[in-house]
C-alpha cells in the first residue's frame, strides 16, 4: 500500500484521464459508445492495443460502436460462416480497410492465424501475408475487429494470447443511461435531439480548446 509506505500518490487518480482526452471520449459517445467508466476503458483497449480486439458483446454495444466509428472508412462486415469470408478478408487487407467479423464462436478458422499473429512480411515496396499457402497483399491501414455474442465464452489459451479479449457486457450504470435515453427519446424526442446537439457542440468546443492550448505551448 502506497499510503502506509509513505509513497506520494495523487488522490482520486483516474488512469483513463492519462490515456484519453475528453474530446476523444466525446467522439466515442457520438459514435454510440456508452459513457460509463468500463466502456471508456474498453474504447481505450480497442483503439490502443497492439493486438486485434475480440469483443465479448452479448448486447451488441461494441458492435454498434464499431459500425458507426468505421463506417467512414468503408467498413467491411462478414462472419466466419459467410461463403465470401475469405474474399472479404483478402480484399480488406489489400485495400487497407477495416473488417468486422460478427458472431464469433469459441474457435476461429485457422486461416486467421497469420492475421492474428500479424505475420506480415516485406515484399518489394509493399507487404504481404501468407494465408494457407497463398500470398496476399497487405496494407498497413488494415484493421480487424472480432465480435462474439456469447455471454461467457471459453476461449483457448492460444487464442487469448493472439488477441485482446474485451468484455463489452453492459454495466448497471451504462444500462441506466441507455434506458433513460430511450425513455426520453420516446416521450420527449425534441429534448433528446437538443441533448445530442449540445453534446456535439461541447465536444467541438473541447477540441477547439485543446488545439488552442497546443498552439500557445508551441509558441
Amino acid at each position: 500500500n502506497c499510503l502506509t509506505n509513505a509513497v506520494p500518490v495523487s488522490e482520486g487518480l483516474v488512469i483513463t484521464k492519462f490515456l484519453v482526452d475528453e474530446g476523444t471520449i466525446g467522439d466515442w459517445t457520438l459514435e454510440g459508445l456508452p459513457t460509463d467508466e468500463l466502456s471508456v476503458q474498453n474504447g481505450i483497449m480497442v483503439t490502443r492495443s497492439q493486438k486485434w480486439p475480440l469483443m465479448i458483446d452479448p448486447q451488441s454495444q461494441g458492435l454498434g460502436w464499431i459500425k458507426n466509428r468505421e463506417a467512414q472508412n468503408q467498413l467491411r462486415i462478414s462472419s466466419l460462416i459467410d461463403k465470401r469470408f475469405r474474399n472479404q478478408l483478402e480484399d480488406a487487407m489489400a485495400f487497407g480497410q477495416p473488417l468486422l467479423l460478427e458472431n464469433v464462436e469459441e474457435e476461429l478458422d485457422p486461416v486467421l492465424d497469420p492475421v492474428l499473429d500479424k505475420a506480415v512480411q516485406k515484399s518489394g515496396r509493399g507487404f504481404k501475408i501468407v494465408l494457407a499457402d497463398k500470398e496476399c497483399e497487405y496494407t498497413e491501414s488494415f484493421s480487424l475487429f472480432l465480435c462474439s455474442k456469447l455471454a461467457n465464452p471459453h476461449f483457448s489459451p492460444e487464442l487469448s494470447a493472439q488477441v485482446v479479449c474485451i468484455n463489452f457486457t453492459v454495466t448497471m450504470q451504462g444500462l441506466e443511461q441507455q434506458l433513460l435515453g430511450r425513455v426520453v427519446q420516446r416521450e420527449r424526442a425534441e429534448l433528446e435531439e437538443q441533448r445530442q446537439k449540445l453534446v456535439e457542440e461541447v465536444n467541438a468546443n473541447l477540441k477547439l480548446l485543446k488545439g488552442l492550448k497546443a498552439t500557445l505551448q508551441n509558441r
